[in-house]
């Protein structure tokens, strides 16, 4: 299989994203509802995602990601039907992990991009898996480091060049996203630079 991101622009997403997004630790206000493990870090709920190379990169640095094992059919599935370029991990120590360490899903959580036609990064909104468990989201704009909102927003436009496929489905959610908004009467809450 042919490699797509290399380790030097692993490195440039690392440093892009190592931005702080807030200027509090967000799992402060999760975590005591939730056995003490923050609502993002907990592996039965959220299944980190990452890149084959990032996976990689991960183990050559000092092992830290392990491979997913479940037997929870819906895990399964999602495994059988995913993108080739994906692994799907586990956390060894969540709640209590390094930024460096963490994945870049991770230091993207709870945000995803939102992509016009042309494949252009609008903004950044809410994922859609993003559940009313996480305490960031619905937070208002002031909250969250500008200079990391334009950071993620290079990263995503940059990870499209490497990816096409991440593209086409970040457009199609978008789409989805848009449609739905309309049928409901709302605006979609988009961050954007600056």
């Amino acid at each position: 299989m042919k490699t797509r991101i290399t380790e030097k622009q692993l490195r440039r997403f690392y440093r892009l994203l190592s931005v702080r997004m807030i200027d509090f630790n967000c799992g402060k206000l999760c975590a005591p509802k939730n056995n003490g493990i923050p609502t993002c870090c907990e592996n039965e709920n959220v299944v980190p995602i990452l890149f084959r190379e990032e996976f990689n990169w991960h183990g050559k640095n000092g092992r830290f990601w392990k491979k997913i094992t479940s037997k929870k059919k819906a895990i399964k599935k999602m495994i059988e039907e995913s993108a080739s370029y994906y692994v799907f991990s586990k956390c060894p120590v969540p709640g209590n992990c390094r930024r460096s360490k963490r994945s870049l899903c991770c230091m993207t959580f709870p945000f995803e991009p939102h992509v016009n036609r042309e494949g252009e990064v609008l903004g950044l909104v809410y994922t859609k898996y993003s559940t009313g468990d996480c305490p960031l989201v619905g937070k208002p704009r002031r909250i969250y480091n500008p200079l990391y909102i334009s950071n993620s927003i290079t990263f995503w436009q940059e990870l499209f060049d490497l990816y096409p496929q991440e593209e086409e489905l970040y457009i199609e959610e978008s789409g989805k996203r848009e449609r739905r908004a309309k049928r409901q009467g709302k605006r979609i809450r988009i961050f954007r630079r600056g």
